[in-house]
This record gives structure tokens, sequence and C-alpha cells, in this order.
């Protein structure tokens, strides 16, 4: 397995341009599919008003698998690499099938013959996906445009012959089939996102409540600005209405900090200086306990972590550190920026801040090691300019769904914070991360989110996707009111409160089954193909549905037999180990799973299947 780096290093900025190219339209000239002008309020899955909605538009060359079914939280195991750490890109290229040629024929001409690269885009969109601007996606449209137009590297052709475009997705061929299958986290997209839009509508009239009035530049905000935009773990996308209209981060920092801190240092060490409490007061309440703050997320134990990050470094050095790590969550090609002018308003309307900053100097609540770099002006400017970093719902449901991977991007498979610190950091937003109305928010909706005062609210669904909604309008807990009440319609609608029975609540649905009832046959044969295809999407959500795998088909051929017939060490492995399959069941033809494995010289699944006790079909016929 890959050695799990935290020697973390700086990434290139991104423009909003770069962010915005390709999303959601594409021509045949400049790669971008037409599909909505998101300008003007139209969207994939039908029309709001007042509002975009955009449902795909991306990139494959990373994945959507991990291995740790031991970091799992809410029972649900995370998924943004392979099991054996590898990228879709590497098990596309194990022992194993091309492409289903059938998932390709809806996207061929009238002829049958030949690929219509529009088509294909589109039906990649369709599940949420954005081919065009999704960084695991790069190498498989760099090879499509490869044969365009010679004299526009950037052109797409209108079609391609089948074996050319089949080799074009040789590289994520594994991940492409899941997603044509119907095999991500949310299988049926559009109807999940019907659903999100209807939600996201009735939300619309509420319009209680204030702009936050802290600085001028908060003040000034359109009161109905209004956006929703969801990030699956596997790097399905949906945004709806003003999903490119920039706001700051603020309080969202908080979050950041303190996994980045769980990481770099220990939580041990962290929490020396804060605590694990909610406060029953406002986020900015001059309140220690046993002379620490009560939590990270509150703006006491924000101003304390930030002390402890990087503070060695030059005040330069630890702004470009942490704003090249908040790239890091939300993905190469996101949207993150800087807003100098509400930067400069907050330092004017500092001084509840710097008062707080004395109290917790007096304390001693501050990053004793260093203390020459620690002055505390440098460290109140630094966490202001934290606070002034800004993005927008886009970028921010990336965020959210990096915390829901187990801190892996799902864009970019980059391992930006330990599991361990996720874990901790979802724990604090549970219990303190909408200020005084956490415990309320915790009955109501149960889910990990944490609010800002510009509007914004982070919901985090562990191992399945993160949201984020903005709404500048603010409740006397300084939450975005829409924000709140799509939380709660939400977890109305679906089964995704924490404490929802595992199977159905009446009424409710699960977008995570595909159509949200499967008969066992269906189960049956979706499993034998995921196992094949080395597809552990699909198998570590039947694990969790309790689905048994050692069902077999007409044939009597298992989950394991197919495994083994395609190379899937690691679907092997997890078969054994994880679903305590028999390692012994025959088929028709009285093969066992190591008679297939000697057939197609499988010498690591050999050594795996004969430590394992298993035989070859003659020995248990003849016994």
């Amino acid at each position: 397995m890959k050695k799990y780096e935290f020697e973390f290093e700086s990434r290139n900025r991104v423009s909003s341009a770069d962010q915005d190219q390709g999303e959601g339209s594409c021509n045949h000239d400049n790669g971008n599919h037409d599909n909505g002008n998101h300008d003007n309020g139209n969207h994939d899955n039908g029309n709001h008003d007042n509002g975009n909605h955009v449902n795909g538009d991306v990139d494959i060359h990373g994945g959507s698998e991990t291995e740790r079914s031991h970091y799992v939280t809410a029972g649900r195991p995370r998924r943004t690499h392979t099991p054996s750490g590898k990228s879709w890109s590497e098990v596309s290229n194990m022992a194993g099938p091309e492409i289903d040629e059938k998932l390709l024929q809806d996207f061929t001409e009238d002829d049958g013959v030949d690929i219509v690269v529009a088509k294909f885009l589109k039906g990649l969109q369709q599940n949420g996906l954005r081919p065009l601007t999704d960084p695991r996606f790069k190498n498989t449209i760099d090879r499509i445009k490869a044969h365009g137009n010679q004299d526009d590297p950037s052109s797409m052709p209108e079609t391609m012959d089948m074996d050319d475009f089949k080799r074009c997705l040789a590289s994520n061929m594994v991940f492409i089939q899941s997603a044509l299958s119907g095999n991500l986290i949310i299988p049926e997209w559009k109807k999940f996102t019907d659903i999100i839009g209807d939600l996201f509508e009735k939300c619309r009239d509420a319009r209680e409540g204030q702009v936050n009035q802290l600085t001028p530049q908060l003040a000034k905000v359109d009161p109905e600005k209004y956006a929703i935009s969801i990030c699956t773990v596997d790097g399905q996308r949906f945004s709806m209405g003003d999903y490119k209209d920039n706001f700051s981060l603020m309080d969202l920092t908080r979050v950041v900090l303190y996994t980045l801190a769980c990481t770099e240092k220990s939580v041990d060490y962290v929490h020396k200086y804060i605590g694990k409490e909610p406060s029953g007061s406002e986020g900015e309440a001059l309140a220690l306990k046993d002379n620490k703050p009560h939590n990270p997320l509150m703006l006491t134990g924000g101003l304390a972590v930030s002390s402890l990050i990087k503070p060695s470094l030059c005040f330069s050095e630890r702004f470009e550190y942490f704003y090249n790590k908040i790239q890091s969550f939300v993905g190469q090609n996101e949207y993150v920026g800087f807003n100098n002018s509400l930067s400069l308003s907050l330092k004017d309307h500092s001084n509840r801040l710097y008062a707080i900053g004395h109290y917790l100097r007096e304390n001693k609540c501050f990053n004793k090691e260093y203390k020459s770099n620690l002055e505390l002006e440098e460290t109140m400017e630094l966490f202001i300019h934290y606070c002034s970093i800004e993005t927008n719902t886009n970028s921010a449901a990336v965020l959210a769904a990096t915390l829901a991977a187990g801190g892996l991007c799902p864009l970019t498979g980059e391992k930006v914070v330990y599991p361990e610190a996720v874990r901790n950091c979802l724990s604090m937003m549970n219990c303190c991360g909408v200020n005084d109305y956490s415990g309320e928010f915790m009955f109501e909706v149960g889910l990990p989110a944490k609010s800002n005062v510009s509007g914004a609210l982070i919901v985090v669904i562990p191992n399945v996707l993160g949201m984020c909604i903005y709404s500048p309008r603010l409740d006397r807990s300084r939450n975005s009111v829409r924000g709140i009440q799509f939380c709660k319609l939400f977890t109305d609608r679906f089964v995704f409160h924490q404490f929802d029975p595992t199977d159905r609540a009446k009424d409710k649905v699960d977008p995570r089954r595909k159509d949200f009832t499967e008969t066992k046959d269906q189960q049956s044969l979706i499993l034998l193909f995921a196992s094949f295809n080395g597809n552990m999407t699909t198998l570590y959500r039947y694990l969790k549905e309790g689905i048994n795998f050692g069902y077999p088909d007409y044939d009597g051929r298992t989950a394991l037999h197919l495994a083994v017939c395609g190379g899937q060490l690691e679907v092997v492995k997890f078969l054994i180990d994880k679903c305590h399959v028999d390692v012994n069941p025959v088929d028709r033809w009285e093969n066992t799973p190591l008679d297939d494995a000697f057939k197609y010289n499988h010498q690591q699944i050999i050594a795996l299947l004969q430590r394992k006790g298993a035989q070859k079909g003659t020995s248990i016929m003849n016994n």
C-alpha cells in the first residue's frame, strides 16, 4: 500500500475562470457539452425559477474506493480509492475485462458502430459526473481530444470508432463502467436530485432573519441569494441557485484548522489547548472551561487552534500553507479566493476579537512552543486573513465531501487529513457546529454540520456525501434560516438521520439503493458483475445491507468464482475476510475458485486461497 504521506506540499491555485470551464456545457469546438445555459437558469433535470441546476461535467483518472473499512462512521465504509489503496486507473489495468460494450450502445450513431462523444459525456453528466472539469477524467478526455482536429488540440471529435473509444476509456474503465451501470453511491441520481430540487424550492419563501451586520461588506450582501451544492464521495455533483456567487469562509475555517492541527500534531496535543464540550452559548462568547476554550468550533477555540498551525513559519508562509490546504480540500479545479476588502473591514471591527485574544493569552491558551513567532498581533491578523478566504457552494460541497470520505478529496484522491482527525471533527460538528442551536439541530436533523455568519451551512453525511446551502439571512443563533429549514426537510425525506433505523423508515427513502428496491436476483447479478470488475463501491454497499455474498447464479457460480476469474485479488480478500464466504463452492462443472485461479494463472490468488484452505473441485468431489 502506498505510504500515507503528510509532508504537505503547496498546490497551484486555480482561478475561477478555470473552475468555470466546461461546467455543465459542451460543444465540439471547445470541449464543452451543451447541457443547459447555467447563467440563465436552465438545468439538466428541469427548470427552476431564479436558480441554476447543474448535474455534472468532470474528469476521471483517480478513484472512488478506500480500504479503510475500519475507519467507518455511522456504519458506512468510505470509498475514494480501491481497497488496495490504488486509484481506479491502476485497478483498471489489472487482469479483467474491457468495458462492457453493451453499456456504450446507447451512445452510438444509428448504425450502432461509432460512438457519439457528446452522447457519452451527457451520459456521465446524467449520473452526476462532470467529465470536462473533474481531474479524474483528464487522461480520458485528453485521449479523446487526440482524435479530434489536429489543428485545434482542445477540440473533440464528434464520433469515434468503438475500439478506439474503448482504448481511450481504458485507464478509467472500472469507474466509468460503475457510473454507467448505476453503481455509484447514489445510483438513481436524477431521482435524487429531483427531490433535492423540490425541497430547495420549498425553502425559497423563508425570508425571516437578517443579513449579518458585523462589517459593511457582510451587511451589503443581497439577502435573496440562495444556492445549494452537493458532492458525493464518488464525486457526483449537483448545484442549483446562485452557486457561483462567492462568500467568505469565516467560521468554516475552524473546521479546517481543527482537522489540520489534529493531523499535524495529535488529538491529545491539540486538546491540551481546547476542550471537547459544547458551550451552550453563542459562537463568539467570551467564556472558558478549565482555562481552555470549550471546543474548537467556537471563536475562542478557532483562535487557539490557529496558533498551533505551522507556528515556526513566517506570517506569509503560514497563510499560504493554509490557503493551499483549503484548495486541497476542495479539489484542484474548484474556486478558492481571498476577499481583501473584507479582511480590512474585519480588522477595522476587531475590538471584540482582540479582547478575546488578550483573554486567551492571559489564560495561556495559545501555543507555548514558539513564543517569539507568536505575538498576539500576528495571531489575530492571521486569523482574520483565514476568515477572509472565500469560496462558493460548489467548492464548499467538495470540502464537506472530503470530510464525508474521511479526509480524502473525492475529486483528486488526495489524502488531505487523517481519518481520525475527521472523525473527531465530525463529533465536534455534531454537538456544537451550529452555535447554541446545536442540540435542537442534532435532535431534528441528526447530521454533523457547521454554519458561518456569511449564511453558509455545510452538512456531512459520512461515507455518502457533503453539501453546502447558502442563504445570507440568519436566525437569532446566527445560522442560515433557509439552510436550517432545508436540512429538516432533507432528513424528513431521506433515511440520513444518524438514528434512523438501518432499514428504511416509513415514508422515507434511501437513495443509496438502486431504484430504492432490488430483487434478490437483481442483487445477485450486480454482485457477480461487481466482483468480476473490482467494483468495491457496490460490494461495500451490499455488505452493509446484509446481502448473502455466497448466493450462486444458475450455474452455481458465486462472487468468489467471478472475482478469481477477474484477477481481483483485493475483492477475493474482501469476500473471504470481511464477508466470510465459503472458499470451496462448487459450480455445475465441479470447479472451485481455486480451479479458476489455476486456469487463469493468478499466482497471488492461488497462494491466498491455499492459505485459506481452498481445494480443487476434484479433491472435494472425491471426498
